[in-house]
């Protein structure tokens, strides 16, 4: 069972220059069978337009699941993160928590911050570049969820994204900005199409 209240106030859902999009998000499952939880999250994005129709952008996150007595809590409903809709430059395996064997597993806590700054290239065909900042964390249990920004992993970068004729294209580069040894490497690229905040 899902239930979400979305408000969107954007002037337009691909390279916003103004407005916001807010939701709060419920999921419950464990009416039958044997898998139960229920997952909460939160998201909102604000677009702001500045001088030189340069736009900043402020998106954070955050998300909780909690098992029910009795039932099994999957490990494909838990919360991951990397990639370009939440820290770029990072692998999902560089930001999960790991089982007492070492793999990586999903997290019972999430928190997600992204700030850009979104600028014309080339208006007239639909080109922008934008620059980031993201930080964010996996929190492997419901006891480890205690917020302190001095835990979060960060990144940086920049990207072009395309209004083209076949749709939007964005791809962007992100460098690692706390890099550790566990890390797949300094930072990636990433490519989506039709994926913003």
């Amino acid at each position: 069972i899902e239930a979400m209240l979305k408000y969107d106030s954007r002037n337009r859902a691909f390279l916003a220059t103004r407005g916001a999009l807010n939701s709060l998000a419920f999921e419950f499952a464990g009416a039958g069978g044997d898998i139960g939880y229920t997952k909460y999250i939160a998201e909102t994005g604000w677009y702001f337009p500045l001088v030189w129709d340069f736009v900043a952008v402020a998106h954070a996150k955050a998300g909780y699941i909690a098992d029910i007595k009795k039932k099994k809590l999957p490990d494909y409903e838990k919360f991951y993160m990397g990639g370009i809709v939440s820290l770029r430059g990072f692998e999902r395996e560089d930001l999960a928590p790991e089982d007492d064997d070492g793999a990586s597993i999903g997290g019972d806590g999430m928190v997600q911050f992204n700030f850009e700054l979104v600028f014309p290239l080339l208006k007239d065909v639909g080109i922008h570049g934008v620059l980031f900042f993201d930080t964010g964390r996996i929190y492997k249990e419901r006891d480890d969820i205690e917020f302190n920004p001095s835990d979060l992993r960060q990144s940086a970068g920049g990207g072009i994204r395309w209004l083209s004729p076949m749709g939007p294209f964005d791809i962007e580069y992100g460098y690692i900005l706390d890099r550790k040894d566990s890390d797949h490497g300094a930072g990636q690229f990433e490519f989506s199409m039709a994926s913003s905040f």
